[in-house]
C-alpha cells in the first residue's frame, strides 16, 4: 500500500512554493484542470519525484463541492504520483471539475505527465 501513498514530502505546503511555480514555471489548461509546473532541481537533497499542490477556488462552488473535488483529486494524484515526472506541480480546478470523476482526473494526470516530460 505504501506504493500508493501521498506523503507530506510529495505535497507543496508553502504559499511561497505555489507563487514561485506560478511565476517561473510553465502552464497549460485543458478539461477540468489547469496546471503550472516547474522541473525540480536534480541535485536537491529532498525526496525525488513530483511534489503536488491543489487549489480549488470558491468560484467553483460551495465548501461541500470544493472539498469533494479536493478528495477526488487527491485520490487521483495518490494513484498516479509514481508516474509523474520530477516536477513541482500546482493543479487548479476549473469550472468543469465538479462533474469529473477520479478516473477522469487520473486520465488527465496521465496526459499531463507525458506533456510535462516533453516540455520540461
Amino acid at each position: 500500500m505504501a506504493a500508493f501513498a501521498f506523503p507530506k514530502s510529495a505535497r507543496l505546503l508553502r504559499r511561497a512554493d505555489y507563487v514561485a511555480i506560478k511565476q517561473r514555471g510553465k502552464s497549460f489548461a485543458e478539461g477540468p484542470l489547469a496546471a503550472s509546473f516547474r522541473p525540480r532541481d536534480p541535485t536537491s537533497t529532498a525526496v525525488a519525484g513530483a511534489r503536488v499542490g491543489l487549489t480549488v477556488s470558491s468560484k467553483i462552488g460551495s465548501a461541500v463541492t470544493r472539498n469533494r473535488i479536493k478528495r477526488r483529486l487527491r485520490e487521483a494524484v495518490r494513484l498516479e504520483l509514481a508516474s509523474l515526472p520530477a516536477v513541482d506541480l500546482v493543479l487548479v480546478a476549473r469550472a468543469s471539475a465538479p462533474s469529473a470523476s477520479v478516473e477522469e482526473f487520473r486520465e488527465w494526470l496521465r496526459g499531463a505527465a507525458s506533456r510535462m516530460r516533453t516540455v520540461a
